[in-house]
């Protein structure tokens, strides 16, 4: 129990007092609150950083948020908010420290490299908790608001990728060398401000969540803020020259399933909506010439793609069965302890002196911990990403719809993603806390 809940007032206190101690509570989450954003602002630009403003450091920026994060459970300790008797992260804490054991005495791995894969599996999980714990309505909608508007100049800049040949400084990769993976039409898979592509597919689909909770709530952005970012989405939807940032926006778009199945008489509301994005598709497609043009080139992807992988449905659901099903195909390529924490992350196994790891999903933790140990772990994703969901949908129950939305957007990188890829792991902590956030909402 926390310092805060077990504070007992007087039988009689005044309102005015009251406020006094609701307000001293709230600045004494105030620094908190101020790193989060920073932990926010340095996922979304710590690949400008290693790409284009401090390439020599590229290595180092890896870990740019860890500091951030340390010191916000330094705060929320002191505090008594820290989730130290929380089941997740006990359990969690208990399976990554029995994997650093085994790594130690049986694998014989390099230090280096067990506490890289330690701080994958372990570091950045509490932040979840702790927004859940203090972030309030405003705060969540104010992220919401930074998502919007920050879509402009990050569309800017995937449209600028798009544009720019291959060897271009905007195509640049991490390190200030080399270029960014290619697509179909010799173009470049745009970043954005991110290293790889996943990070324009995360940062768009959490877009896509509070671009839908602006239609539905109608006083939750300022009409500008709304219609621009929901264009600005669109537009680097066929300018990335992916098609994760489409399938992934549709799974958020597809919790529009639990509002037809659990609240059918609201679930006419999106009718509004879908004329609303509607009408802004249109003005892109007739008054600019490069969303005309990326969408020929997402068409041309699409096409060239169906012929190796089937039709994009298809796509979809083998590319996350290979995900489920490769902790048992690549168990019979390691021992039964596997070969130790971290050596499956490129920048792991790069600390101790190997070449690069495998950077899979489901698959990583076999690879390094064995299938019995490993599956301990995909447990743990498919545990904590099953409560979240059941909480979203309560709150849906209930009426309140941002959580599943932004579930939406959090809940498939924080059961399949890549988490030994530092913006992976930044979006499935920082999302997971916004949604656990915003299913909270009410209580507050």
């Amino acid at each position: 129990m926390s310092v805060a809940q077990n504070l007992v007032l007087p039988k009689k206190v005044s309102r005015k007092k009251l406020r006094v101690i609701k307000s001293s509570k709230d600045e004494n989450y105030g620094l908190i609150k101020k790193l989060i954003w920073l932990y926010f602002l340095l996922l979304l630009f710590e690949g400008a950083l290693r790409k284009w403003f401090l390439p020599g450091l590229s290595q180092g920026l890896l870990i740019v948020r860890d500091p951030i994060v340390i010191w916000i459970y330094y705060l929320s300790y002191s505090q008594g908010i820290f989730p130290s008797s929380n089941k997740y992260i006990i359990k969690l804490t208990q399976w990554t420290l029995v994997a650093t054991a085994l790594s130690i005495v049986v694998n014989q791995a390099h230090p280096a490299t067990i506490a890289y894969g330690a701080r994958t599996n372990l570091l950045h999980f509490p932040l979840i908790f702790i927004m859940g714990r203090v972030l309030k309505k405003k705060d969540v909608i104010n992220f919401g608001k930074a998502f919007l508007v920050l879509a402009l100049p990050m569309t800017w800049i995937v449209g600028q990728q798009f544009q720019a040949d291959r060897f271009d400084i905007m195509n640049v990769a991490s390190g200030g060398t080399g270029h960014q993976m290619m697509t179909s039409g010799d173009k470049v898979r745009a970043s954005g401000t991110f290293s790889f592509i996943s990070g324009i597919v995360f940062y768009y689909c959490f877009a896509v969540a509070f671009i839908i909770h602006g239609f539905l709530n109608k006083e939750a952005f300022p009409k500008w803020m709304l219609y621009l970012g929901t264009g600005a989405t669109f537009l680097a939807m066929v300018t990335a020259g992916s098609r994760s940032v489409i399938a992934e926006s549709l799974q958020v778009v597809a919790c529009f399933g639990f509002l037809a199945y659990y609240r059918p008489k609201e679930f006419g509301r999106i009718g509004a909506s879908v004329f609303g994005i509607s009408i802004i598709v249109l003005i892109l497609y007739s008054q600019i010439d490069l969303f005309k043009e990326g969408l020929g080139f997402l068409s041309l992807r699409f096409e060239e793609a169906s012929n190796v992988e089937g039709n994009p449905i298809e796509a979809f659901f083998i590319r996350y069965w290979q995900i489920i099903v490769s902790p048992y195909y690549y168990n019979m390529w390691t021992g039964f302890w596997g070969n130790g924490l971290g050596t499956a992350t490129r920048a792991g196994s790069a600390l101790g002196g190997g070449y690069g790891g495998a950077e899979l999903s489901w698959s990583r933790p076999v690879l390094e911990n064995g299938l019995m140990i490993g599956l301990l772990f995909l447990a743990w994703r498919l545990w904590i990403t099953k409560d979240l969901l059941m909480i979203c949908i309560r709150r849906v129950k209930e009426g309140e719809y941002l959580s599943i939305f932004i579930f939406g957007a959090a809940g498939p990188v924080l059961l399949f993603g890549i988490l030994g890829q530092p913006t992976n792991l930044g979006f499935a902590a920082f999302g997971s806390g916004l949604c656990l956030a915003a299913a909270k909402i009410r209580n507050q």
